[in-house]
């Protein structure tokens, strides 16, 4: 398609010139914005999937992919609930918790906390929390009368550890002839579990079924069972299955999962990561412009080349190759450059953050206005794909204008005052 000297021409036209430093600077620039455009869009792009990732890995590994809410709140029989819907196929577990809200207080401190009580066996089968136990250990969770597991940020906050003690405050108390007395008991620490969620780590407080029933006076009931499935991308085949098993559980009863749970959560971070592309598109498209006036400065330029060509042979469509091939590459190295630099840092974006806070003193990611602790990074190799043929695509259509009016120049108007 392209002849040889084509190439040659075109490859002169991109060398850097003194008598052209001005058209040079502009397309080094128009190089280092197409650059940097596709930079920060792989960069982005692959931060805002970190999140969604990370934090979807945290909420399903911190609450389940199902929870069944019984009429009223309460369930007697949960065990066999939990033996029925343990016998269809892909449910891996089925847990019995209790959830309460409380205050919890430690000395001259007091923070709202959301407490779950989980059986002790069940505790150690979530990994999510089992493999991230930082001081302490669950060996001895279950055993006790005043076990509690609390987060690593609350610990590092309040200057907490295993063997202090928590009191938990819950409005929900007895009715007496004088009002409703708040309930007050005293936990002692036992273990403390860091999971990288800023809301889990902060304000979760972990108790045996049992002292979860003790405590907000369930009796020998539960409150919602948490049903596991072997992966969480399987809901929408399993509802079906797993709903006509919880109509024997009796009328009342309500299925939802991890997707109506934090529906509104996870439309939020989609909607931003979608304007965030269109946003940052606009850079690439800023400098595909840049690319234009540089390629009308070159023609401008080189029309007295342009008409000696014509006279020596060559078409008009050897003309609009030659421009085309030279505003080609501008697009194509800045795109290369800008992939490479964008996929090295969004693979050290974390260590990039490191170096930058110890060495200015400033702190880039808050834990609690981000809910992650470090800042994640997933390249998708599609996303990289669209990004790099949308800025090659601009590039090209970016060049054709140019290039068509240079192919179009009258060589006899051209030489005329040659």
């Amino acid at each position: 398609m392209f002849k040889t000297y084509e190439w040659m021409v075109a490859l002169r036209y991109l060398k850097i010139r003194s008598n052209e430093g001005f058209v040079t600077l502009v397309a080094l620039f128009s190089l280092l914005g197409i650059a940097i455009g596709v930079m920060v869009l792989i960069v982005t792009m692959s931060v805002m999937n970190g999140f969604r990732e990370e934090l979807l890995s945290k909420v399903i590994g911190f609450n389940g992919h199902m929870l069944y809410q019984p009429a009223g709140g309460r369930m007697s029989d949960y065990d066999d609930a939990a033996a029925k819907l343990k016998q269809i196929n892909n449910v891996t577990k089925v847990l019995p918790i209790i959830e309460g809200h409380a205050l919890a207080t430690f000395g001259s401190y007091s923070v709202p906390a959301l407490v779950r009580g989980v059986r002790a066996d069940d505790l150690r089968q979530m990994t999510l929390i089992s493999d991230n136990i930082k001081v302490g250990s669950l060996a001895e969770y279950g055993q006790g009368d005043n076990d509690i597991i609390i987060g690593k940020r609350l610990a590092d906050k309040y200057d907490l550890g295993v063997g202090d003690l928590v009191t938990l405050v819950s409005p929900r108390g007895r009715i007496t002839p004088f009002g409703t007395v708040p309930r007050i008991a005293n936990y002692q620490i036992g273990a403390i579990f860091e999971v990288g969620e800023y809301n889990y780590d902060s304000s979760y407080f972990f108790m045996p079924l049992k002292q979860a029933q003790n405590y907000f006076q369930y009796g020998d009931e539960a409150g919602a069972l948490e049903i596991i499935l072997t992966h969480p991308d399987m809901i929408t085949e399993m509802f079906d299955e797993v709903e006509q098993v919880t109509r024997q559980f009796g009328p009342g009863g309500r299925l939802i999962d991890w997707r109506i749970l934090n529906q509104s959560f996870f439309n939020a971070l989609q909607v931003e990561r979608n304007v965030m592309f269109i946003i940052l598109s606009f850079i690439i498209l800023v400098a595909v412009f840049n690319i234009i006036s540089t390629m009308i400065m070159m023609v401008k330029n080189k029309t007295r080349d342009v008409a000696i060509l014509r006279t020596m042979g060559a078409t008009s469509g050897s003309i609009l190759r030659i421009f085309f091939i030279v505003g080609s590459c501008i697009g194509v190295l800045g795109t290369m450059l800008g992939t490479l630099m964008g996929l090295s840092i969004a693979y050290n974006v974390q260590s990039i953050m490191d170096f930058i806070e110890k060495w200015t003193g400033l702190s880039l990611w808050e834990g609690e206005i981000r809910f992650l602790s470090e800042v994640p990074s997933i390249v998708e190799p599609r996303e990289i794909m669209i990004v790099v043929g949308m800025a090659l695509i601009l590039s090209f259509f970016a060049t054709l204008l140019p290039a068509w009016r240079a192919a179009k120049l009258d060589p006899v108007k051209s030489m005329r005052y040659e």
